[in-house]
C-alpha cells in the first residue's frame, strides 16, 4: 500500500461529485468540516475519527456518514495505514432528492454504519465514477439507487409510501423503447430521456423501472446485446458489432456478451455459423 498519497477524481457525468482515494499512514485530519456530504469507506486498515465527542472506527464492512458542517477528525489505528475511498455529495444533489422523495430534508442519523452490502457497493460505485469508459446513464442510475438506499437505510426519512399505477404510460414505454431500437450506437443521457417525458431524472428512473421491471441502462444494455446476437448471426465482426450497438470497445462488448449468455461473442459466432 502506498502511503500518504491523496487522489482525486471527478466524473463528466456527474461532475459536481467528487471522488478521492487515499492511503495514509502517519498523516492526521485535524479538525475539520466539509460542505458538502461526505460518504467514506475503508477497503484495508483501519480508521479512527472523532464525531461530536466520541470516537469510530471505520474498518472494512462499514461506511462513514457524515453530513455538511459536522466536525471531525481522522487518524490510522494501525501503524501499516489505511486505504480510503470517499465520494463527495453536494448539498444540492441531496436536496432534489429529498424533493423527489417528499421530504423537506434529508441527512444521515449517524456518522457510521455496519452495513457490508451497501459497503461493497459503494466500493463497486466509486470504482466505476472513476472509469471514464462507463456509460453516463449507467453512472447516473446507480449513483441515485445508491445513494437512495442508503438514506433509507440509515438516513434520517422514511421511505416513500407505494401508489399503484404509478409507472410510465404504455406510450411514454414505447417512445423510450423507439429511442432505444432506433439508434443503439447513440450515448444516451438519462437527463434528456427524462427531460423527453417532461419528467425529473429521479422520477423516470423510478417510473421506468416500476413499469418495465428494468432500469433504463440494464434495458439498454440488453437490447444491444439480442442485436449484437443477430448480427453475429449474419458473419459481422465482433470489432464492428461493438461499435454498432453501442458499446465502448470490443472488451467491454465481450465482457457484457459474456456476462449475459456466459460464452464469448466469438465462440457463439463459431456455433452458430
Amino acid at each position: 500500500m502506498k502511503h500518504e498519497n491523496m487522489e482525486y477524481w471527478r466524473n463528466p457525468a456527474i461532475n459536481d461529485v467528487v471522488l478521492c482515494k487515499a492511503d495514509i499512514s502517519k498523516f492526521e485530519f485535524q479538525q475539520h468540516v466539509h460542505l458538502d456530504y461526505h460518504i467514506g469507506v475503508v477497503s484495508q486498515g483501519c480508521q479512527q475519527y472523532s464525531h461530536k465527542g466520541i470516537s469510530y472506527q471505520l474498518s472494512p464492512g462499514s461506511i462513514s456518514t457524515l453530513n455538511p458542517d459536522e466536525v471531525h477528525n481522522g487518524h490510522s489505528v494501525d501503524p501499516l495505514g489505511y486505504q480510503a475511498h470517499i465520494m463527495s455529495i453536494p448539498y444540492e444533489y441531496l436536496v432534489q432528492i429529498s424533493q423527489e422523495l417528499n421530504h423537506k430534508e434529508i441527512f444521515f442519523s449517524t456518522p457510521l454504519v455496519e452495513d457490508f452490502q451497501l459497503q461493497q457497493a459503494f466500493l463497486q460505485l466509486h470504482q466505476m465514477l472513476t472509469t471514464p469508459q462507463e456509460s453516463s446513464l449507467l453512472i447516473e442510475t446507480n449513483l441515485m439507487a445508491f445513494i437512495t438506499e442508503l438514506f433509507l437505510r440509515h438516513g434520517h426519512m422514511t421511505p416513500q409510501k407505494k401508489h399503484t399505477n404509478n409507472g410510465l404510460s404504455q406510450l411514454q414505454v414505447n417512445y423510450i423503447r423507439e429511442l432505444f431500437h432506433d439508434d443503439l450506437s447513440q450515448a444516451f443521457q438519462l437527463e434528456d430521456l427524462a427531460r423527453s417525458l417532461e419528467l425529473s431524472k429521479f422520477q423516470f428512473l423510478r417510473k421506468f423501472k416500476q413499469s418495465v421491471g428494468m432500469t433504463p441502462h440494464a434495458y439498454l444494455k440488453r437490447i444491444r446485446l439480442e442485436y449484437a446476437k443477430k448480427a453475429l448471426i449474419k458473419g459481422e465482426s465482433t470489432i464492428e458489432i461493438a461499435h454498432n450497438v453501442g458499446f465502448f470497445d470490443q472488451s467491454h462488448f465481450n465482457k457484457a456478451f459474456k456476462s449475459a449468455y456466459l460464452i464469448t461473442p466469438a465462440y457463439f459466432q463459431q456455433r452458430v455459423l
